[in-house]
């Protein structure tokens, strides 16, 4: 072992005597059979040029026949960083190059493109590497002796994120530089302990926001390299979601990031805007294989779906035929943690240093767990076959087993099943309810239909019409419909209704890490902060950008209100994470949207790029005298007023998302100790911000219909007193004409009016509290507005 260190060591101090660069990478962004990019520290010297050629000429750098200058320079965590990227090479052939400078010539390093058929792959899967040198060098220098066609790469390098710890990094990196310098491509993904910046800056990724795909051979395998740390949903997932409908010819897919969705060491919280945005879409879409990181623990599972049905595991349970293998998680230097929190569906998991080694072909995918304390004593592959296994090197073989195998599935032709459309979802009386439910069958045959309520299993039918007749107690129910065929693949379709009249309350929390963010001063979204600073943070959470007079983004989730309802009151329930007594002063607004989207770092105005209600509801809090608090001084005054504004909306339908926002006013903007600090989903899951309401719910006033000629009009504030605000996109002198009737039909107020830049107000002096309905007449648009109003 020190022999062979000290071979690594003089092979650095040779480069650095006869070069003026060091730290040499080679990465893989795009596609491997025919680019690469080489990267480098540039120590000193001017003007590097990298020399190239399938023939090896040592270090006579004039005789290679191809050469490229720097297409990318940056200083970066201490090193000047070089990348040269090579395109338009011979697939499944040997490259050696030298780099050049004013002061002399690198060693002679070469790599291998990989092949552009349906040739056999090796890969090496891992990540967190941290900055545990010794057990890192030890997996680096085994990949050095295992010759992958390429490194999967799962973030966290290094703890700190600092200079040295990089430079350490790329120190250690070497150690995958085989004895005859052939070096080995890695695709690298983010991890907590970096910034999409860094892997950026130090390995030339195709954009900043870091989330990209490579496919090795004739459609064999594609990669792809997703970002957990930043918005899962929005841009990067509008991007998967297109990337693998265009890629359905592709006989392998495969995937890496760095956060879990479903951690094996109990420590770790589990990545639920992950399984949200990825898992059913992995599933529907062949993604087979999932590797994931940051744990420090090592996980194989048997082939999963999600599920949210009666048998569920967090939320999957196993499909032998269709469903995704996840493996990892690190274990490539980091501290080492316990495997205590295994699922139904975990096959093997354990704890110890790891990676993982997959063979891809046609007829299947091979992964094997290797341990890699041992690297000094395994021996290595040839540079023509590195599937036959090296002497000593060791194999985890646990009680399922050595070798992971996943095989081809066939065709998935899942049935489709489907309410008839305009089925009624309010009911005046809930005796005797029959839903009839639409199935497809593309071939497989249907097994039977099962009908949930409220999440219980209520009935099994097993041959059509699929026809469910229940009784509901009044108020708000959810029914599923899932279709089974005999493959075991289904369809699960959803309906919420209506019955009687009632009153409810319910809570609406947030629901994971991405949907309660903070937008610093300069409008950039963070998603993963342990704490929701209300509204100073002296955080940089992009390095030398100090996030600031910050503000607050809060979405609800699957918030179950019926069109037509009467927010009775509303507020939002925070929990104390540090504690602050000076006074505070927020203002609350919430989203003109009847479906909020997710929070989107592309957008770096996420939260104020939004358009609000005019109105806004102000809160002082009282001192927050401890940490854990979740009483009245961390509760919110009544945002009834604007949960009415967002249900209004002609594109609500229950079950949709909401956005509220929470910016500083008065003492709160000049005064960096005037805020309030609360625990976020990612601080604390069992307890993030959550938006508890009741409201009240009449049939008989649910036949207002609601019309716009004009998109986007709006009412506020809505529940009204005194005052009545109309807004209406657009409009400039205007004239208008404002009725009011109550449910009945009956006129109680008419009035014309002149819209004055997209605004009227009204006073209709109506003093008894009620449901009433307000139109706008045009004469030139017709009928503008008909919206139900509440007097209260």
């Amino acid at each position: 072992m020190k022999k062979l260190t000290s071979i690594i060591t003089l092979m650095l101090a040779v480069c650095q005597l006869f070069s003026a660069n060091d730290k040499y990478r080679l990465v893989l962004t795009d596609d491997p059979a025919t680019k690469i990019t080489i990267g480098w520290n540039q120590i000193s010297g001017t003007d590097p040029v990298v020399y190239y050629d399938t023939v090896d000429y040592g270090i006579n750098y004039s005789s290679y026949a191809f050469s490229q200058e720097v297409d990318r320079s940056v200083y970066f965590r201490g090193m000047q960083n070089k990348f040269v990227r090579l395109t338009g090479l011979t697939p499944n052939k040997a490259y050696y190059f030298v780099i050049h400078d004013s002061e002399g010539t690198s060693d002679r390093f070469w790599f291998k493109t990989s092949p552009d058929d349906l040739s056999r792959l090796s890969i090496i899967a891992g990540g967190d590497s941290r900055s545990n040198r010794p057990p890192r060098q030890r997996a680096n220098l085994l990949v050095s002796k295992l010759k992958p066609h390429a490194i999967l790469f799962g973030g966290d390098m290094t703890k700190d994120d600092t200079d040295i710890q990089w430079k350490n990094w790329m120190d250690d990196w070497q150690y995958t530089i085989a004895d005859d310098g052939r070096m080995f491509p890695v695709i690298l993904a983010q991890g907590n302990h970096e910034s999409h910046i860094v892997i950026y800056n130090l390995f030339d990724t195709p954009n900043e926001s870091y989330y990209y795909a490579a496919t090795f051979g004739d459609n064999l395998l594609r990669v792809y390299t997703l970002n957990t740390g930043v918005s899962v949903s929005g841009a990067q997932l509008e991007w998967l979601q297109n990337d693998l409908a265009n890629n359905q010819d592709v006989i392998w897919k495969a995937a890496q990031y760095h956060r879990p969705m479903r951690p094996h060491y109990d420590g770790k919280k589990e990545n639920e805007a992950a399984y949200q945005a990825w898992a059913q879409l992995f599933f529907d879409n062949n993604v087979r294989l999932v590797v994931e990181s940051d744990a420090h623990t090592v996980k194989e599972t048997w082939p999963v779906e999600p599920s949210f049905l009666p048998g569920n595991d967090e939320g999957f349970v196993t499909n032998e035929t269709y469903g995704s293998v996840y493996i990892g998680e690190g274990g490539w230097g980091a501290p080492l943690r316990d495997n205590n929190d295994n699922k139904s569906w975990t096959r093997n998991s354990g704890k110890f240093y790891q990676f993982k080694l997959l063979f891809v072909d046609e007829s299947k995918i091979e992964i094997r767990t290797i341990k890699t304390d041992n690297a000094f004593d395994v021996g290595e592959v040839s540079n023509d076959d590195p599937f036959t296994l090296p002497e000593n090197l060791d194999v985890w073989d646990p009680s399922n087993g050595s070798v992971v195998e996943i095989t081809p599935a066939p065709p998935m032709n899942k049935p489709d099943i489907q309410f008839p459309e305009n089925t009624p979802v309010i009911y005046e009386n809930g005796d005797n309810i029959s839903f009839e439910a639409e199935v497809t069958d593309p071939g497989n045959g249907i097994d039977n239909v099962s009908f949930y309520v409220d999440n219980v299993l209520e009935e099994t039918i097993s041959s059509p019409p699929y026809i469910f007749t229940y009784s509901y107690t009044d108020g708000h129910h959810l029914i599923y419909a899932v279709a089974n065929d005999n493959t075991g693949l289904k369809d699960i379709e959803k309906i919420d209704i209506s019955v009687g009249s009632y009153t409810q309350t319910y809570e609406a929390p947030v629901l994971n890490g991405q949907d309660d963010v903070e937008e610093t001063e300069a409008g950039l979204v963070y998603f993963t902060s342990s704490d929701l600073e209300m509204v100073f943070d002296d955080y940089d959470f992009d390095p030398g950008v100090p996030n600031g007079f910050q503000k607050i983004g809060l979405r609800f989730q699957n918030v179950f209100i019926p069109a037509g309802a009467v927010i009775e009151s509303a507020f939002i329930q925070f929990r104390s994470d540090e504690v602050n007594s000076e006074t505070a002063e927020f203002l609350l607004y919430a989203e003109a949207s009847g479906d909020a989207a997710p929070f989107d770092d592309g957008d770096s105005l996420s939260v104020s790029g939004r358009s609000v209600f005019p109105d806004s509801v102000y809160w002082s809090p009282p001192a927050w005298t401890g940490t854990g608090q979740t009483g009245p001084a961390q509760k919110t005054p009544d945002v009834g007023s604007l949960l009415q504004q967002v249900i209004d909306q002609e594109s609500w339908a229950s079950g949709n998302d909401i956005v509220f926002k929470v910016v500083g006013t008065g003492v709160s903007l000049s005064n960096q100790n005037s805020v309030r600090v609360a625990d976020s989903w990612e601080g604390k899951p069992t307890h993030p911000p959550t938006l508890v309401f009741t409201y009240s719910y009449e049939p008989s006033t649910t036949g207002i219909n609601r019309v716009e000629s004009i998109a986007d009009s709006y009412v506020y504030p809505n529940p009204f007193k005194n005052s009545l605000g109309l807004y209406i996109p657009g409009k400039d002198n205007y004239p208008v004409t404002v009725v009011i009737s109550d449910i009945l039909g009956n006129t109680l107020f008419s009035k014309e009016v002149t819209v004055i830049n997209n605004k009227i107000t009204v006073e209709p002096n109506i003093l008894n509290n009620g449901i009433y309905l307000v139109r706008i007449f045009s004469k030139t648009d017709g009928e503008v507005l008909e919206r139900k109003i509440i007097r209260k």
